[in-house]
């Protein structure tokens, strides 16, 4: 504690009032240091979070463009040759086993594989709060999409994928499987063989009406997923272009 003189004219009173003064600026100028370094330290850890978060929105993102690259370019142009064949009412196809891989492409039924845990870690770290409301809400906005818009699709979907597989020879599903295209360079084990590709094109026009109709309803689903996923990738793509954003600024 600070030790004064006491000087002519000066009283006790106005003595202990000056002491009284600097040890409370000195708490206040402490605890300003203190509340500014936890300050740095929460903006350090959610700028953290940020980075990881868009990580997992880059993983996101990937995964969507893949599903609806594989809808355009796989699921979509079979389900159309499979419609055209059936309405035709053609009882023969040029190629058997094209139109049979074909035939099961139409089936394609996976889904994005989204991620979620690195938002879920950054809610649970209370970081979430430092944001600007808008940002935080379109934070939690585009995680709670696929929620919202995922399960939709399915409501539209019918059973032509399962029913459209049985026709498929079994000793052909390692080659002809939807989930195929989750693994390269890898095939599932072969069964024993089956049935002929021309018996299973035989039977497929034995079922032609009630393959019809769910594959008209199969292009309802396809079509609703793909306006799902391509909603999902615009609201990905507009968060990562904010999280970026958000990084650069709480790193200044």
């Amino acid at each position: 504690m600070f030790k004064f003189r006491s000087g002519p004219g000066e009283h006790p009173i106005q003595r202990a009032v000056f002491e009284f003064l600097v040890i409370v600026t000195g708490v206040l100028v402490a605890l300003a240091v203190d509340e500014w370094r936890q300050e740095r330290a929460e903006i350090r850890e959610l700028n953290q979070h940020l980075i990881s978060l868009l990580d997992e929105v880059d993983g996101n993102l990937e995964s969507i463009t893949y599903i609806r690259v594989a809808l355009t370019q796989v699921k979509i142009p079979g389900l159309e040759t499979v419609i055209a064949h059936l309405e035709s009412g053609e009882t023969t196809v040029d190629d058997a086993d094209e139109f049979l891989k074909a035939f099961a492409d139409s089936t394609f039924l996976a889904v994005p594989w989204f991620q979620r845990n690195r938002f879920d870690a950054l809610k649970n770290s209370g970081s979430l709060r430092m944001l600007h409301p808008e940002t935080a809400g379109q934070i939690s906005g585009a995680f709670e999409a696929p929620e919202i818009l995922l399960p939709q699709v399915v409501h539209l979907q019918g059973d032509y994928p399962v029913v459209a597989q049985q026709f498929i020879p079994a000793d052909d599903q390692s080659e002809l499987n939807s989930l195929r295209y989750y693994l390269v360079d890898t095939t599932a084990p072969e069964f024993v063989f089956d049935i002929s590709a021309d018996e299973a094109i035989d039977l497929i026009h034995e079922n032609r009406d009630e393959l019809l109709l769910l594959a008209r309803g199969e292009a309802a689903a396809v079509t609703a997923n793909w306006y799902a996923l391509k909603r999902l990738e615009v609201e990905f793509s507009a968060l990562k272009e904010l999280l970026e954003s958000e990084i650069v600024a709480h790193q200044g």
